[in-house]
C-alpha cells in the first residue's frame, strides 16, 4: 500500500511568479526542510524554515491562486494553499504542488517536516494518471 503513504517529500511545478526568485532562493528553497506551525488549517499550511530572499519582482496585484499554490510571504516564509484557501492573494508564488501529492498534503499537521522536489509539468500529468488508473484498479475494491 505504498500508494496510499504519506509523502514528506512534495513534488512541486513552478508556480506562477517563480522567475521573480534570485536562482540562489530557489536553491534554498528546494534544498530547505520546513515544519508545518501550529497556526496551519483548512485555507493553508504554513511553514516555519530558513526563510526564503524577497522576490525580486516586487509587489504583486492581487489574482487568482490555486490549490496547493506555494505562496512566500514577505517575511519569506512560504504558506502552501490548500481546500479552503481564498480565491486570491498578493504573494508571488514560487511553485505549485502537484494534484498526484495533493492526498499527501491533506494528511500534514503541525511539526511534520516537509521538503519540496521540483518535476516537469509532463511528470506531474503522468503521476496524476497513474494515481487515477491505480484508484480506479481492482486492487482497492474489498470483497
Amino acid at each position: 500500500m505504498a500508494h496510499l503513504a504519506p509523502r514528506r517529500v512534495l513534488r512541486v511545478t513552478p508556480g506562477p511568479q517563480s522567475d521573480w526568485f534570485s536562482h540562489e532562493s530557489q536553491k534554498a528553497f528546494y534544498a530547505g526542510t520546513y515544519r508545518v506551525t501550529e497556526e496551519s488549517n483548512r485555507m493553508g499550511l504554513r511553514l516555519e524554515g530558513a526563510a526564503i530572499a524577497a522576490a525580486a519582482g516586487g509587489e504583486m496585484i492581487s489574482e487568482g491562486v490555486s490549490l496547493g499554490a506555494i505562496q512566500i510571504t514577505a517575511g519569506g516564509l512560504p504558506i502552501i494553499l490548500f481546500v479552503e484557501q481564498q480565491t486570491t492573494g498578493g504573494y508571488p508564488k514560487i511553485a505549485n504542488v502537484i494534484s498526484a501529492d495533493l492526498a499527501s498534503l491533506g494528511q500534514l499537521k503541525p511539526r511534520d517536516e516537509v521538503r519540496f522536489e521540483p518535476v516537469e509539468m509532463e511528470t506531474a500529468r503522468t503521476l496524476l494518471a497513474e494515481q487515477e488508473k491505480w484508484l480506479a484498479s481492482k486492487e482497492l475494491i474489498l470483497a
